[in-house]
């Protein structure tokens, strides 16, 4: 999902958790959001494909961008 889509989930109390995670490409970051219904949405662009970021404080900024006030790190 884009962060614009995601962005509307949050208003609507439908994301509860926003967590970072390394992604299958060496030394690169995900940002996925755990929705209220259960499962994960995944931080896409605007043609489907995956966000990846290159360090932490990139992933944590989109990741805030979106509402959340904290961010979880997964390893």
């Amino acid at each position: 999902m884009t962060l614009s889509e995601l962005k509307l989930l949050y208003r609507e109390d439908e994301l509860v958790e926003a967590v970072i995670e390394p992604s299958v490409e060496e030394n690169m970051w995900i940002v996925e959001f755990r929705h209220s219904g259960g499962g994960l949405m995944l931080l896409t662009d605007m043609k489907g494909s995956e966000v990846h970021y290159r360090d932490l404080d990139s992933a944590s900024k989109s990741a805030l961008a979106v509402g959340f006030n904290q961010v979880r790190i997964a390893s």
